[in-house]
């Protein structure tokens, strides 16, 4: 599966450099999984700041699943009191990219989502850490 991420950074205290390893990070966890009917996921990462809290309601939001493109569109708001909460505020998108996980396992697999849930969650959590590492 190919991840696609884009960032929208909500204020200056957020690190383009740090969205950028982590785009690097999850792209390269991404790439051995497969689900069913999926090709490609469309990420945009909306993080808040100081200037912007949030792009809206936080969680995953305006989802959109191509059968015939086989591709999923998403966005993924945390606002910016959730990540000057965490230390580091990378662990803050966490429970986000779960979320996004389980919405991509009930669009794609909808009899079996458990399975392509765990894969998923698994790789987003192995690229958050990896980019925190960084």
């Amino acid at each position: 599966m190919i991840l696609t991420q884009r960032n929208i950074l909500g204020g200056p205290e957020r690190d383009l450099a740090a969205a950028i390893v982590l785009r690097r990070a999850l792209q390269a966890e991404c790439v051995p999984i497969e689900v069913p009917g999926l090709d490609e996921l469309d990420v945009m990462l909306a993080l808040g700041g100081s200037i912007t809290p949030s792009a809206g309601p936080a969680g995953v939001r305006d989802v959109r699943f191509s059968r015939a493109r086989r591709r999923i569109t998403a966005t993924v708001v945390v606002p910016a009191g959730e990540l000057d909460a965490a230390t580091p505020e990378l662990d803050a998108l966490l429970p986000y990219l779960a979320e996004l996980a389980a919405t991509v396992a009930s669009r794609c697999v909808p009899a079996e989502p458990d399975a392509v849930r765990a894969a998923l969650a698994g790789a987003f959590e192995r690229g958050v850490a990896a980019a925190r590492a960084a």
